[in-house]
């Protein structure tokens, strides 16, 4: 791939997470849902990307960051790869904070938090999604925005529109002919890190 296709991709990528930003905040809103004070820490939750475009617009926010910071992110992924690959009892999954996390005076907050895949921008919320073959499927959101919802009624996030515009830049950028090709992605944050960029 080109530098100037990649750099056109990315730029078309960050545009889209401004969108599920902006969709994320507007399905918080009547929940009165924030992140403040729970227990439950997302960045503690094993989440998986399938799309090289994120996996290159993590790689491009992490290759901006200090050469030291990025050795902190390397030895963090590793530990929480050997954590999760041993965990202390069969079939516990173990609470490491992800390897982009930082302290800060609220908590845990990422550390590349403007290239955070759509899956960290996304979750918690109420949302829908609306299949070509299965139809409809309906997400109640996190513990949180569950118990926020009987008190008062969700709107909830349309995810069909961002899904759909995240996998035709999948395509464009990763080429019609080579995806069937390549590997399908299938990776945490920290594999994302261990592996390198993606060779596309």
């Amino acid at each position: 791939m080109s530098k100037a296709k990649k750099t056109a991709a990315l730029k078309r990528l960050a545009d889209l997470y401004r969108r599920m930003d902006e969709a994320y905040a507007a399905a918080a809103e009547p929940l009165e849902l924030t992140c403040a004070g729970c227990a439950d820490s997302c960045c503690e939750t094993v989440f998986r990307h399938h799309t090289y475009v994120e996996w290159a617009g993590l790689w491009a926010g992490l290759s901006a960051l200090p050469a030291p910071r990025q050795a902190e992110i390397r030895e963090a992924a590793e530990n929480w790869l050997r954590r999760h690959q041993n965990p202390p009892l069969p079939g516990v999954r173990p609470r490491v904070p992800c390897p982009l996390s930082a302290e800060s005076p609220e908590g845990l907050r990422c550390g590349l938090y403007e290239v955070r895949p759509m899956v960290c921008r996304l979750h918690g919320v109420p949302n829908v999604l609306l299949h070509p073959r299965t139809g409809k499927s309906a997400f109640p959101g996190c513990d949180r925005a569950q118990s926020l919802a009987k008190t008062c009624e969700p709107a909830p996030l349309d995810r069909t529109p961002l899904l759909t515009e995240l996998a035709r830049l999948e395509m464009e950028m990763v080429g019609r002919e080579r995806m069937g090709k390549l590997p399908r992605v299938d990776l945490t944050i920290a594999e994302m890190i261990l592996l390198g960029q993606p060779k596309i």
